[in-house]
């Protein structure tokens, strides 16, 4: 048994149990166990940390457990898995899983090269008009909070303006995947194949197309045009950038793809790739030029400068960028069962509204300061939990040098500043800061103020605070 037979036994096994396949972390972590890493390893393989990877790989072995009706842990599951014979269970793998009204698909398997003895056979979805949904790297539908302006914006622009490519920006906790989610139920009719899936492993491009192509030509007949060979994906990129563009004329595609900071690099101004993948700014830039009536939804900290490059107001390319949820964050704080209600604008705003900022707050005030928001307030400098001060630390660390230097500059004013005025402040290069004031304004981390006389730049409290914090204590 090799890992790939695995992944399909395991996935398999995942559905039947939960209704959901392996996510893409879950794959990893049977991979790599599988191949004798430690979690350690893994877990910087997942841009995680190695106790997430052990209580992941926790829950699988829990599963795998109760099914097997035998102990199976990291030490034994290879061994566990080798001397039993699950190939009955492969065989029936790759088919159709029919839940409720919804059919849903797993991956497409390509049939093997032809042989002599066994000539391929092909199956025909010319009468299958059921929906094929994978939303296995999908989050589950938690509390929304009153963004029904922004789902009825997205679903006006995807639905009824053929929106092509939008790509929803902002820092971690703002609801980018929460608020892709939520469009699914209101646009889906719309699609025939819909298909989520996360960058958080920085898979190369070539991962990535496999994965769209096999789902989203489910049941198609083979490429036999592109290769000579039936049913064989070619190993060419632009060819099978080619595949997915037919796709995505054959059928009415939604494709969602998660986390794609984790494919941009750290160290440099926002939207550079990593290297080696620069070529998913090919993917993205065809999706959004050539004509279909398919969507690519891109969710990251920080837009690729691919996508900046649609100067056409009329193009069907969109960009939207979360900040906070404003006025409506209250209903976090009710929830959570703070007092001093009167204090929670000033709260709110301390944290820009953030969803995930506020509830990581709340525990704190709850669990230190007997939910008495007053208190918590009159701490000076403001009180930032270990948890937070992990989320602020991943997004400082993105930034790049010119970018660190904006930003301490930034955070030492107690008021808005004016362009002049940060010139004016800066030793170095002019154009320099122009780029990492552009920048940060991308990722986010810094608000531009429109005044009658001159725009002014402000950035949130929170991370303002944790940069003096990190330079106090250098």
């Amino acid at each position: 048994m090799d890992v790939q037979e695995v992944l399909k036994w395991a996935d398999e096994l995942v559905f039947t149990k939960t209704g959901k396949h392996l996510s893409s972390l879950q794959e990893t972590i049977l991979t790599g166990v599988w191949s004798s890493q430690k979690y350690g390893e893994i877990a910087e393989t997942c841009n995680c940390t190695e106790n997430h990877v052990k209580k992941v790989a926790s829950e699988i072995w829990q599963l795998f457990s109760a099914t097997l009706d035998e102990d199976v842990n990291k030490s034994n599951f290879k061994a566990t898995l080798d001397r039993m014979d699950f190939s009955n269970n492969i065989s029936s793998f790759w088919k159709d899983v029919s839940i409720g009204s919804m059919n849903v698909c797993t991956e497409t398997s390509y049939p093997p090269k032809n042989s002599q003895n066994s000539p391929p056979t092909q199956t025909s979805n010319e009468n299958n008009t059921q929906q094929k949904l994978d939303l296995r790297d999908a989050p589950d539908i938690k509390t929304f909070y009153n963004c029904t302006s922004q789902l009825t914006t997205l679903e006006n622009a995807i639905a009824h303006q053929n929106c092509r490519l939008l790509t929803i920006t902002g820092m971690s906790g703002t609801g980018k995947s929460a608020i892709a989610r939520h469009l699914i139920p209101q646009i889906q009719t719309h699609f025939d194949r819909i298909i989520w899936r996360s960058l958080r492993t920085s898979p190369p491009l070539e991962t990535t197309l496999k994965n769209l192509i096999q789902f989203l030509s489910n049941q198609n007949p083979p490429f036999a045009s592109y290769q000579g060979e039936v049913g064989v994906l070619p190993e060419n990129i632009d060819t099978q950038l080619e595949i997915l563009i037919e796709s995505l004329h054959t059928h009415r595609c939604l494709i969602i793809l998660d986390d794609v900071q984790y494919i941009l690099n750290s160290g440099q101004l926002a939207g550079y790739y990593k290297p080696g993948y620069e070529n998913y700014g090919t993917l993205f830039k065809m999706i959004g030029d050539f004509p279909h009536h398919s969507c690519l939804i891109l969710n990251s900290w920080e837009p690729p400068l691919d996508i900046l490059t649609f100067t056409d107001d009329r193009s069907a390319v969109c960009l939207l960028q979360l900040t906070g949820l404003g006025e409506a964050a209250t209903e976090i704080l009710r929830e959570k069962g703070l007092l001093d209600e009167e204090k929670w604008p000033e709260l709110i705003n301390l944290y820009q509204g953030n969803p995930l900022w506020l509830k990581l707050v709340a525990q704190t005030i709850n669990n230190l300061f007997d939910g008495k928001v007053a208190q918590y307030l009159s701490c000076q400098p403001v009180f930032l939990s270990d948890e937070l001060t992990l989320i602020l630390q991943q997004h400082y660390q993105r930034l790049s040098e010119i970018e660190k230097q904006a930003i301490a500059l930034l955070a030492n004013e107690t008021e808005p500043i004016s362009r002049t005025q940060l010139i004016a402040k800066y030793q170095g290069n002019q154009a320099d800061l122009l780029k990492a004031i552009q920048s940060l304004e991308r990722r986010g981390t810094i608000d531009k103020i429109s005044c009658e006389s001159e725009t002014v730049f402000t950035m949130q409290p929170a991370l303002k605070q944790y940069i003096l914090s990190y330079f106090s204590s250098g």
